[in-house]
């Protein structure tokens, strides 16, 4: 018998995290409307912002495992797996995958328009990339199509992919294991992977688009999410602000270095997710530590609520700023960047990019996201009355 779940007030800590996530995914690659000779692309020689990808994961996989952590069975048969598993993926799948199909979508349509004109690859050869998007194994042909140029705007697919052939699996594990066992299973999935290096250099490492450690940080945050142990840890010193902008700036900065070519440490990636986690940790406690100024928290709670169709959508925003304004090859002029040039490129990109976030936040995410939560509710009901 599961415990009912009891829903609670917004998390705007957790909503601050998604909004830095996206907002250092976006520094990770704005640098493509940059000239090359701005000091921007020096400070990338020794600092990366891709880390806001492994912020994502600890998020998600702490909201996702709490959502489900009261519906685990006792028992272990079939039908609890498949009590757990579908309605969960039901979810899932209508959370996530219209966005991400319809933007594939855009992107298939912009390559056979443009394709071969300087910034969107030929259709014929984009046309492999958004077939690993849409079938959710970007991740695993990720290396190679970076390799050889062919990603295109399907690249970003990766995480959704990883994450999504993760929760695939999650559910079964819970079931399996159960919560006595889970936090086992999730420490060695953990440590398994801590010691690899996996910077983004190139050649592109096999294991760098495979990384779950951050993930199953967040799964085993939600485990001991409530616990005695939990509770008596809380870092109540953190509501001097003071400290928490110091922390949060040193946090960025770290980890920044970490994720760099050349880290300073071994074991960067590592450590990469257990600063992302930390992150988690401070948020979990849904107590504002990242959020007392309320216009702050209306600006996180805008950003976050937005932030997986920033994700989908951003890529897009580079590519027509770059399409529509940059000198293509064979020009006589190059791109202009002095002046108020870059001025107009970000702000055409950020503005590019926050249309079609809103766009697919209101008339694609929503809407999919409440379907897919009444769809699931259905087959609880079902299987309850089975």
């Amino acid at each position: 018998m599961t415990t009912p779940h009891v829903k609670q007030r917004k998390n705007s800590d957790i909503e601050a995290l998604r909004a830095l996530a996206i907002v250092l995914v976006i520094f990770a690659h704005i640098a493509l409307i940059l000239s090359p000779q701005s000091v921007y692309w020096q400070v990338l020689a020794d600092y990366r912002f891709g880390y806001g990808v492994d912020i994502f994961f600890c998020v998600s996989g702490f909201i996702i495992t709490k959502s489900i952590a009261n519906e685990i069975p006792s028992n272990r048969s079939l039908r609890d797996v498949l009590e757990l598993s579908v309605p969960f993926w039901v979810r899932r799948f209508w959370r996530l995958m219209p966005s991400a199909l319809f933007w594939i979508g855009v992107s298939l349509l912009l390559s056979w328009l443009y394709g071969g004109r300087g910034v969107f690859l030929q259709v014929e050869i984009f046309v492999h990339s958004a077939l690993a998007a849409a079938l959710q194994y970007m991740n695993v042909v990720y290396a190679v199509s970076r390799d050889t140029g062919t990603l295109g705007d399907a690249g970003i697919y990766w995480s959704l992919s990883l994450e999504n052939q993760f929760y695939l699996v999650l559910p079964i594990i819970a079931v399996l294991a159960g919560r006595r066992w889970m936090p086992a299973v999730f420490i060695v999935i953990f440590l398994a992977q801590f010691f690899l290096t996996r910077q983004l250099i190139r050649p592109t490492p096999e294991l760098w688009a495979f990384r779950t450690d951050a993930i199953s940080l967040g799964v085993l945050l939600a485990l001991w999410h409530g616990s005695e142990s939990y509770k008596r840890l809380e870092p109540g010193f953190l509501k001097n602000g003071w400290l928490v902008l110091l922390l949060l700036a040193g946090m960025i900065a770290f980890l920044a270095r970490l994720t760099a070519p050349n880290p300073p440490l071994p074991f960067a990636m590592g450590l990469t997710a257990v600063g992302s986690a930390l992150l988690v940790w401070i948020a979990s406690y849904n107590n504002n530590y990242l959020t007392a100024n309320s216009a702050i928290a209306a600006f996180c709670n805008y950003i976050g609520s937005r932030s997986y169709a920033i994700y989908l959508t951003h890529v897009i925003a580079l590519s027509l700023v770059r399409h529509w304004f940059f000198s293509q090859p064979g020009d006589p002029v190059p791109t202009p960047f002095d002046g108020g040039y870059t001025v107009f490129y970000i702000t055409m990109f950020v503005a590019i990019t926050l249309l079609f976030s809103e766009f697919n936040y209101r008339f694609i995410e929503n809407p999919m996201r409440k379907h897919g939560e009444k769809l699931s509710r259905n087959l609880k009901g079902r299987f309850a009355l089975a």
